[in-house]
C-alpha cells in the first residue's frame, strides 16, 4: 500500500525528467540538428520559455491524473498515465541512439527508466479493475496524450512563429 500512497510520485519523476530538457534542449538545438527521420526533435523549439509552456501544461495533466486517482483510490489511471510517461523514456534512449550521442532527457530517462518500470509494476498488482476497465481507460489516456503531444507541438511552434515576429 505504501507504492499506492505515493500517488505524487509520477508528476514527480516527470518534473525531475522535464527538468533536464528545459535547461538544454535549447542550447543543444542551436549545436545539433534536431531531424530524426524528417521529424523535429523538441518541436525544433529553441526559446526555453515556450518549452516551459509545453513542460507545464502535460506535467498539469500527470498532476490532475494523479490526484484524481488518489481522490477516488484508482490506481488503474495511474497504471494509464505511466505508460505514455515510460513509452516517452524509452523513446530519448532511441533518439539518443539514432543520433549517436546526447539527448537532452536521455540522462534523467536512464536513472528513470528501471524505478518507473518498478512502479508500474507494483501499481498493476494493486489494481483490481475487470478487463473492460484497463481496455478503456489505457485507451482513453493514451488518445488524450497522443492528441495533447500533437496539440502541444502545434502550439508551441506558433508561439515561436509570432514571437520571431515581434
Amino acid at each position: 500500500m505504501l507504492i499506492w500512497s505515493s500517488y505524487w510520485l509520477l508528476p514527480l519523476l516527470f518534473m525531475f525528467h522535464d527538468f533536464e530538457e528545459l535547461t538544454l534542449v535549447p542550447s543543444w538545438l542551436e549545436k545539433h540538428s534536431p531531424n530524426i527521420h524528417g521529424r523535429m526533435l523538441f518541436g525544433g523549439i529553441k526559446r526555453a520559455d515556450i518549452l516551459a509552456l509545453g513542460i507545464w501544461e502535460e506535467f498539469c495533466i500527470y498532476l490532475l491524473l494523479s490526484a484524481t486517482a488518489a481522490w477516488f483510490n484508482y490506481p488503474l489511471l495511474i497504471v494509464a498515465a505511466t505508460i505514455p510517461y515510460l513509452a516517452h523514456l524509452m523513446l530519448h534512449l532511441v533518439f539518443s541512439i539514432v543520433k549517436r550521442g546526447y539527448v537532452p532527457g536521455v540522462a534523467t530517462a536512464l536513472l528513470e527508466l528501471l524505478p518507473t518500470i518498478a512502479y508500474l509494476t507494483a501499481l498493476i498488482k494493486l489494481t483490481h479493475s475487470p478487463a473492460w476497465q484497463w481496455v478503456l481507460i489505457i485507451l482513453i489516456v493514451a488518445v488524450l496524450f497522443v492528441v495533447n503531444l500533437g496539440w502541444i507541438h502545434w502550439e508551441m511552434a506558433v508561439m515561436g512563429q509570432r514571437l520571431a515576429h515581434k
